[in-house]
C-alpha cells in the first residue's frame, strides 16, 4: 500500500509516520513541501505518485486565534479538505482524515456518538465541521477519525507545558469543568493504521480509554514531579479564553472498539508513559 501522509512534521503526522507497518510505502509531506492550501501542487503530487490512501495530519489547530483568523482557519481545515477528497476521487485513493470533539457543543450528559448532532461553538469546531462535511461531499471513499485532547513527543501539548511548570516548580490553576477524554498521539497513530487495513469508512470516534478534566490531568502531571501542592482547580469563567470551549464533549468509542477488538491504553496509562519518554 502506498500512502500519502500530508502533515508529516506534526505531532500526528510525525507519529503516523514512525508507527507506519510492514509493507507499507510512505510518501510523507511537510506543510513546507506540499501545503494542503495549494491545491495545484496537491493534485499534482497526487497525480504523479498514485498513493492507494491519503492520510490528512495537517490542519488549522490554533483554536483561540482561529477566532481573529476565521479566513484561514476555514481555507485550511474546510476548503482544502474538500479539494483533497475531489482530488482523490479523481484519482482512486481514499482519505483519512481527522477531526475533533469541537464539532459539538459540549452539553451532553451522554458521551458523543458517530451521528450526534453536531453544533460547534468556536470557529475552530466550525472549520472542522466544514472540512468534515466538505470531505463527505466530495465523493471520495473516506474515513473521517474524530479524537480529542491530543498530546503526544512532537511540538506543543498540555501536559508538556505542565511538565515545564512543574519541573520548575511553577505553580498552576487549571479548569476543573471542562471534561474530555486525553489522547496520546501515537496510539492514535497505531490505531488509525489498523483503521485503515480494515478499510472502514464514514465517521470514527478514537480516542484513549477514560475521560478526565484538565485539572485532573495537570494533577497527574504535576504528582509525577513531586510537586501535588502547586496545582489548583478554577473554573472557566476565571480563566477566559477568546475561543469558547465545549464543557463536556465527551466522545464515545463503541464503533472503534469493536473494529480494534477493545479499547484504546486509559488515559493515565498514556500520560505516565509519555512523561517517561520526555524524561528519559
Amino acid at each position: 500500500m502506498r500512502a500519502m501522509v500530508l502533515g508529516a512534521a506534526g505531532m500526528l503526522g510525525r507519529d503516523l509516520v514512525a508507527t507506519a507497518p510492514p509493507g507499507v510505502t510512505l510518501l510523507p509531506f511537510t506543510r513546507a513541501h506540499l501545503d494542503i492550501t495549494d491545491t495545484r501542487a496537491v493534485a499534482g503530487k497526487v497525480a504523479e505518485l498514485r498513493p492507494d490512501v491519503v492520510i490528512n495530519a495537517a490542519a488549522y489547530t490554533a483554536v483561540d486565534r482561529a477566532e481573529s483568523e476565521h479566513e484561514t482557519a476555514m481555507r485550511v481545515n474546510g476548503a482544502a479538505v474538500g479539494e483533497l477528497g475531489r482530488i482523490a476521487r479523481a484519482a482512486g485513493a481514499r482519505v483519512i482524515h481527522f477531526s475533533t470533539d469541537y464539532v459539538f457543543d459540549g452539553t451532553a450528559v451522554e458521551p458523543y456518538a458517530e451521528e450526534s448532532p453536531a453544533n460547534p461553538v468556536n470557529v475552530y469546531g466550525a472549520s472542522k465541521l466544514a472540512g468534515e462535511k466538505a470531505l463527505q461531499a466530495s465523493g471520495a471513499d473516506c474515513l473521517i477519525v474524530r479524537t480529542q485532547w491530543l498530546f503526544g513527543l512532537h511540538g506543543r501539548c498540555f501536559p508538556r507545558t505542565m511538565w515545564e511548570r512543574a519541573t520548575a516548580r511553577s505553580a498552576s490553576r487549571v479548569v476543573s469543568d471542562q471534561v474530555g477524554r486525553p489522547t496520546r498521539s501515537v496510539d492514535l497513530a497505531c490505531a488509525t493504521w489498523q483503521l485503515i487495513a480494515m478499510e472502514l469508512a464514514g465517521v470514527i470516534h478514537v480516542a484513549n480509554a477514560g475521560a478526565a478534566t484538565w485539572y485532573d490531568v495537570a494533577r497527574r502531571v504535576y504528582a509525577a514531579c513531586h510537586g501535588d501542592d502547586l496545582v489548583r482547580p478554577c473554573s472557566t469563567a476565571e480563566f477566559p479564553t477568546p475561543a469558547r470551549r465545549p464543557a463536556h464533549a465527551v466522545l464515545g468509542t463503541a464503533r472503534s472498539e469493536q473494529a480494534l477488538g477493545g479499547p484504546l491504553p486509559a488515559w493515565e496509562e498514556a500520560i505516565e508513559r509519555f512523561l517517561a519518554e520526555i524524561t528519559s
